[in-house]
């Protein structure tokens, strides 16, 4: 019964994180084009990204507790190694990347493209490389985090 349980957060876990990997692809383009427009146009673009961005977050919180859980159930630290203790910091690091940069990266670009200031200009492109870099870092340690978990049938760690 625990082992059918591990593998249904294991099944879980995958669909969260592949969710999480896809909403992510296009946010860089879609801050770029938010950025380019004005106006109307832009406050729907920047508005329809926050969608976007949450439903990021709610997909990594939801990878992390399935990843963790299987985890737990699969035997915790006596029965992995070293390459999934590794994976659990990663998707840590992970779950900080999308919850204190990626997600007030656009909350940010969102209350620049509403305000008219003459500043505006400057904090949607700094929140823009901000998006950008961490949707970036975020997509690396995603396919690190997969790497390290098929270490063990890949190189046997």
């Amino acid at each position: 019964m625990v082992y059918t349980l591990k593998w249904v957060f294991v099944i879980l876990h995958i669909i969260t994180a592949g969710a999480w990997f896809g909403l992510g692809l296009r946010l860089s383009a879609w801050a770029r084009k938010t950025v380019e427009l004005s106006g109307e146009p832009a406050q729907v673009m920047a508005e329809d990204g926050q969608r976007t961005v949450k439903l990021m977050t709610i997909f990594i919180v939801l990878t992390a507790v399935f990843s963790v859980t299987a985890f737990v159930l699969g035997g915790a630290f006596a029965a992995y190694g070293p390459a999934y203790h590794s994976s659990l910091l990663l998707m840590l690091l992970l779950l900080l990347d999308q919850v204190l940069v990626i997600r007030p990266a656009w909350g940010t670009l969102v209350t620049a493209v509403s305000s008219e200031g003459p500043s505006s200009g400057e904090i949607m492109t700094s929140a823009k490389k901000r998006i950008a870099i961490g949707t970036g870092v975020g997509h690396l340690m995603w396919l690190i985090l997969l790497v390290l978990m098929f270490a063990n049938r890949l190189f046997g760690i």
